[in-house]
C-alpha cells in the first residue's frame, strides 16, 4: 500500500471518528438530560441537575448557564443540550490532537488524530481483587456524568495550548496579546470549574520561582507580568463561592476546606496506594523512562508539576459542611491524569521514533535481528515501549467497557 493510499485511509479513518463520538455522545447526553429509560438504567448522572440548577439561576458553572441559555432564552429543547455537549467533546479531542501535534515530534498527523482519542476513553485498569470498583475509589480523566468537568477540561486543553509555548518564550517579553489570552483563557477555564486554577496556578508559581533563581532576578518583571493574569482570573472564583457554599449549606466556623491523609482516596477503596497505581500506570512508567526529560523539556516538567500539584491537594484536602464526602476537589486531580496521558502518549511516540531511527541507521536485514543483536540500551527501550504500549491498550479497553456500559444507561457508581 503506498503512502498517499495509507494517507488516505487514516484520514478518513480519523474523520469517521470524529463523526462517531459526535454521534454517539450527542445521543448518550440527550439521554442523561431527560432521564431516558435504558437497558441498564435511567441515564442517572449529574447533567439533570445541573440543567435544573441553570434555570434556577444558582449554578456556578458557565456550562449550566449556557444550558439556561438553551432551553430558556432561545427555546430549544434537550436536543440542543445534546448538540452542545457533543461540539465539546469533539472539540476537547480536536485541542488533544493539537497538543499532540506539539509534543509527538514527526509523527503522521492523522496517526495522531486517532491517538488523540485515547485519553478521552482511558480508564484506571480494572483489578476486581484489588479494588472492587471501575470509577468509584480510582482516579480517571474519563469522566461520562459531570459536564462542569467536561467543559472545564476542553478550556484547560485550550489554555495549555497557548501557555506551553509561552512559557519558552515569556522570559523574553511578554506582549499586551499574551497578556490578554493569558488572562481571558484562564478567566474562561475558571468560570467552566475552579478545580484547575487550584493546580495550576501552584505549579505555574513553583516555575515562575525557579526562572527568578536561575535568572538572579533579571526577569522578574516578566514573572510578575506573567502571574498578574493569573490573580486577576482568581475574582470568578470568590463569585463561585457564593453557590458552591450558600448560606444554609456552609460549614461551622466559616471553613470551606480542611486537611486531612487521603480521607477522600480511602472513602470508597479498599487498597488506597493500588488505586494510585492502576490509575496512573501507563504515564508513570513512561515517566520512570524519560525522568531525564524533567531537565531537558519544560512541558514536560509543568505537566508533572501539576500532576502533583493535583494529587497533594487530592491526598491533604477535602471540603467541610455538606459536601465533605463528594469528593468535589478530585475533579483536579481527574485532569491532571487527562493530562499526563496526553503528554506520555506524546512521549511515547518520540520515544518510538527514536528506536525506528536508531534501527534504520543500522545495518541490520530485520527489525527483531536488530534488537536480538542491539546493546542493552535499545533491548531495555524494547521491552519498555512493549510495556508501555500494553499498558495504553489496557487502559484504553477497561475506559471501553465502562464507556459503553454508560451509554446503555448504567450509573456511575460502579
Amino acid at each position: 500500500m503506498g503512502k498517499q493510499r495509507i494517507s488516505f485511509v487514516l484520514k478518513t479513518t480519523a474523520a469517521a471518528c470524529y463523526l462517531l463520538l459526535a454521534a454517539v455522545v450527542y445521543r448518550m447526553f440527550l439521554r442523561q438530560a431527560i432521564r431516558y429509560p435504558g437497558r441498564l438504567g435511567a441515564y442517572d448522572t449529574d447533567l439533570r441537575v445541573h440543567i435544573q440548577e441553570g434555570r434556577a439561576g444558582t449554578g456556578y458553572s458557565l456550562m449550566e448557564r449556557c444550558y439556561a441559555l438553551l432551553l430558556d432564552t432561545l427555546g430549544q429543547n434537550e436536543k440542543a443540550i445534546g448538540i452542545f455537549l457533543a461540539l465539546v467533546m469533539t472539540a476537547t479531542v480536536y485541542l488533544t490532537y493539537r497538543l499532540l501535534r506539539m509534543l509527538a515530534g514527526d509523527c503522521r498527523r492523522e496517526f495522531l488524530h486517532l491517538l488523540a482519542f485515547v485519553p478521552v476513553f482511558a480508564m484506571p485498569l480494572y483489578l476486581g481483587s484489588v479494588n472492587p470498583y471501575r470509577y468509584l475509589g480510582l482516579q480517571s480523566g474519563a469522566i461520562w456524568h459531570n459536564t462542569t468537568y467536561i467543559g472545564m477540561r476542553a478550556a484547560a486543553m485550550a489554555l495549555l495550548l497557548f501557555y506551553f509555548p509561552f512559557q519558552e518564550r515569556y522570559r523574553k517579553h511578554v506582549s499586551a496579546t499574551d497578556f490578554v489570552i493569558f488572562t481571558v483563557l484562564l478567566v474562561f477555564v475558571n468560570m467552566m470549574k475552579p478545580n484547575f486554577i487550584m493546580c495550576f496556578a501552584p505549579a505555574m508559581a513553583c516555575m515562575l520561582l525557579a526562572d527568578c533563581i536561575t535568572d538572579r532576578g533579571r526577569t522578574l518583571k516578566q514573572q510578575i507580568l506573567s502571574g498578574i493574569p493569573v490573580l486577576l482570573s482568581l475574582c470568578t472564583l470568590l463569585y463561585q463561592m457564593v453557590y458552591l457554599f450558600p448560606e444554609g449549606e456552609r460549614p461551622e466556623g466559616g471553613a470551606a476546606f480542611g486537611f486531612s491523609v487521603a480521607y477522600i482516596l480511602k472513602l470508597r477503596t479498599w487498597h488506597p496506594v493500588a488505586s494510585l497505581l492502576q490509575s496512573a500506570a501507563f504515564p508513570l512508567v513512561v515517566l520512570i523512562y524519560n525522568f531525564r526529560d524533567l531537565k531537558k523539556d519544560r512541558r514536560f516538567l509543568m505537566t508533572w508539576l501539576i500532576w502533583v500539584v493535583g494529587l497533594l491537594e487530592y491526598l491533604f484536602i477535602h471540603e467541610e459542611g455538606a459536601r465533605k464526602d463528594h469528593g468535589n476537589l478530585s475533579w483536579g486531580y481527574s485532569f491532571c491524569i487527562f493530562l499526563v496521558f496526553v503528554v506520555s502518549i506524546g512521549w511515547l511516540c518520540r520515544n518510538i521514533q527514536e528506536l525506528w531511527r536508531e534501527y534504520r541507521s543500522s545495518e541490520a536485514s530485520s527489525f527483531w535481528g536488530w534488537i536480538r543483536s542491539a546493546g542493552r540500551k535499545w533491548k531495555l527501550e524494547a521491552a519498555y515501549l512493549l510495556v508501555s504500549v500494553v499498558l495504553l491498550v489496557w487502559h484504553l479497553a477497561c475506559g471501553m467497557e465502562f464507556f459503553l456500559y454508560m451509554l446503555q444507561g448504567g450509573t456511575y457508581i460502579r
